[in-house]
């Protein structure tokens, strides 16, 4: 199969829709497929794959349509004409696929392919604002065995409290910023900078976690003391419910949401098309 990603957006090489073309043409290459970018439909490739409908120019191959912010009636009477000649219409939702189909266009020549997201590895900020003792009351060697298991690019830590191992914790691969000595000012900054609060000690309950649930963060800690009272997000005993915890976090919510998977569903409406035209 060869392909061309017809990119009517050329000229502009930095627009969403250019990005589209250039990425299915990366991930179709590493498939083993030739495939090119080109600014003009070639009936010498078996797929004309057009980025988008507006501008679609018939020619004698496999036409598919990207069919993306249909807003305006103009935009629809433009899809309407190119879809009297064109194999599929490939959508971004079933959604967008219903109301064509309200709208007259034929079932059989519409389906749809969820978008791609590139990977964007933002760390998860997180708030421990306690003392640790040498007797080891405040269970920080939790950390420690939980660095064990994460990914350390998923996380910052942002620490203040006195006594840390902070050297030992950067060691295992975390990204810390400490703060050794208690100042408001900074304890404020923390919180309006993180989306977790993060105590391990069974000992009551921590009036920073008190302070954390006021400024909107979730909190992740025993249900211990008072905190069975104020209520944690994610509680917590065992070490291994701790690692649950952050296994559930550091997971991308739309992490199959793939440039390869993206690509892959094309190839095989490409593949069912070809199949059809050749029977």
């Amino acid at each position: 199969m060869q392909v061309n990603l017809v990119n009517y957006e050329m000229a502009f090489t930095n627009g969403i829709l250019s990005k589209f073309a250039w990425k299915m043409n990366e991930e179709l290459e590493r498939l083993g497929i030739k495939s090119v970018v080109t600014d003009v439909p070639d009936p010498k490739y078996d797929i004309n794959h057009h980025i988008i409908y507006i501008g679609y120019k018939h020619v004698d191959s496999i036409n598919t349509l990207m069919v993306t912010h249909l807003n305006t009636e103009s935009k629809m009477d433009l899809l309407k004409e190119g879809m009297k000649t064109a194999d599929m219409g490939i959508c971004m939702s079933q959604q967008m696929v219903d109301e064509l189909i309200k709208e007259g266009l034929p079932q059989d020549k519409l389906t749809y392919v969820l978008p791609a997201v590139d990977e964007h590895v933002v760390p998860i900020p997180i708030a421990i604002l306690t003392n640790v003792y040498p007797d080891g009351v405040k269970r920080e060697s939790m950390l420690t065995e939980l660095a064990k298991t994460i990914d350390p690019k998923r996380f910052i830590f942002r620490i203040m409290g006195k006594n840390w191992d902070v050297d030992g914790l950067r060691a295992l691969g975390l990204n810390i910023e400490y703060h050794a000595e208690f100042d408001r000012d900074v304890q404020d900054q923390i919180l309006m900078n993180s989306k977790y609060y993060l105590y391990f000690a069974l000992d009551q309950g921590s009036m920073a976690l008190l302070d954390a649930m006021n400024a909107g963060l979730e909190t992740i800690a025993p249900l211990d003391g008072y905190h069975n009272h104020s209520g944690v997000d994610h509680p917590f005993t065992t070490q291994d419910q701790l690692n649950a915890i952050f296994a559930t976090l550091q997971k991308q919510k739309l992490a199959d949401w793939t440039w390869e998977k993206y690509t892959k569903d094309h190839l095989a409406i490409w593949e069912k098309l070809v199949e059809k035209k050749q029977s």
